[in-house]
C-alpha cells in the first residue's frame, strides 16, 4: 500500500502543488494543507481489524472524525453503517436527570419547554399520578409525600401558596380541590383591592403594576 503519512487530504483545493520526492512520499506546497498523522495500514488496523469507530480512530491519531472519513474514502476503506443507539432517558446526551421545566397547558398538551413561568416535572413512570410520558408534576409528588398520601384523586390539585409555580418546597404546597383552586385568584383580587383602598399599596399607571404604598394611590414614576 502507498505510504500516506505525508499525503494531504485537501489536495483538491485550487493552487495546491504536489511534489513527489525520492522517498516516495507526498509533500504539499500549500500552507492551508497538512499531512495525516497515520498510514493506511494503521487506519485499516484500527477501523477494520480492531473495529474502532471513526471518532475512536480520531482520538487515537489525534485528529478529527472528518479527517478520518476523508482518508478512508481515499484509501478505499468502506465505512460501516452507524449502529442504532438507545437514546431514551439517561442514555441520551441531553439527559438532565429526569427533571424538566414545561410550559402551561396548550391545545396539544404539555410541552417540554424551558419557560420561566412553567412547572417542573420529574420522571417517575410508576407514580400513580404520572402521565403517559412517565412524568409527574414535581409539586404533586412533593405534596403527597409531605401529606403521607400515595395519589391525588381527579378532583384534587396542588396549590403553590406564594403563586410561584417553581417553588416546590413542602411548606409552599397545599393539596386542595380544583374548585377551591379556581377561587384563589378572586380572593387575591379582593385582598389587593383592600390594600389599595387603605393606602398600603399603590398602582403605577405608566408601567401597569402595583407598588408599595405611599402618598398617592395612583403613582407616576416620572
Amino acid at each position: 500500500m502507498t505510504d500516506l503519512t505525508h499525503l494531504s487530504l485537501f489536495s483538491g483545493i485550487g493552487g495546491i502543488g504536489i511534489n513527489r520526492n525520492a522517498s516516495n512520499t507526498y509533500n504539499m506546497s500549500n500552507k492551508y494543507t497538512y499531512s495525516v498523522p497515520f498510514t493506511e495500514e494503521e487506519l485499516f488496523q484500527a477501523y477494520v481489524n480492531e473495529g474502532l469507530t471513526q471518532y475512536e480512530c480520531a482520538d487515537r491519531f489525534g485528529t478529527s472524525q472528518h479527517v478520518i472519513l476523508r482518508a478512508m474514502r481515499k484509501m478505499g476503506i468502506p465505512a460501516r453503517k452507524a449502529a442504532k443507539r438507545n437514546q431514551i432517558g439517561d442514555k441520551n446526551a441531553s439527559w438532565k436527570g429526569g427533571r424538566v421545566l414545561i410550559n402551561a397547558v396548550t391545545k396539544r398538551g404539555h410541552k417540554f419547554l424551558d419557560y420561566s413561568g412553567g412547572y417542573y416535572m420529574v420522571k417517575d413512570p410508576d407514580h400513580p399520578n404520572a402521565q403517559k410520558s412517565g412524568y409527574v408534576f414535581e409539586s404533586v409528588k412533593v405534596a403527597l409525600v409531605a401529606a403521607g398520601r400515595e395519589k391525588l384523586n381527579k378532583e384534587e390539585c396542588v396549590h403553590h401558596i406564594n403563586f410561584n409555580k417553581q417553588d416546590n418546597r413542602p411548606e409552599n404546597l397545599s393539596i386542595c380541590s380544583r374548585q377551591k383552586h379556581r377561587e384563589f385568584p378572586g380572593q387575591i383580587g379582593k385582598i389587593i383591592g383592600r390594600l389599595y383602598d387603605n393606602g398600603f399599596i399603590g398602582f403605577d399607571i405608566d408601567h401597569g403594576y402595583f407598588v408599595k404604598g405611599g402618598d398617592h394611590q395612583c403613582q407616576r414614576t416620572n
